[in-house]
């Protein structure tokens, strides 16, 4: 099977991947892995020492500062693109 990216995939895949950026870092950031939007976010103004990240549907989280939730979206975007590939029938 070839795959290619069709033009609009272009622009999303040409936004700079795996690079958080945020107009208010220590509350929410975002990024991109593998061309989706991930969201690194405080769990809660209730618990504000908590971090979550957020990515196709997909949430892992109580992370205990938003540099942890950060070093661990690599792992977690490929763990989720795992689970969500076991969804795929044959």
């Amino acid at each position: 099977m070839n795959i290619e990216i069709r033009a609009a995939g272009k622009l999303i895949y040409d936004i700079p991947q795996q690079r958080f950026v945020g107009d208010s870092p220590e509350i929410m950031q975002v990024s991109y892995y593998a061309g989706q939007q991930m969201i690194a976010i405080q769990k809660s103004d209730e618990q504000p020492n908590l971090f979550e990240l957020h990515y196709m549907g997909l949430v892992a989280g109580e992370f205990k500062s938003m540099e942890a939730a950060k070093s661990s979206a690599s792992l977690f975007a490929k763990e989720a693109l795992h689970k969500l590939s076991k969804m795929i029938l044959e």
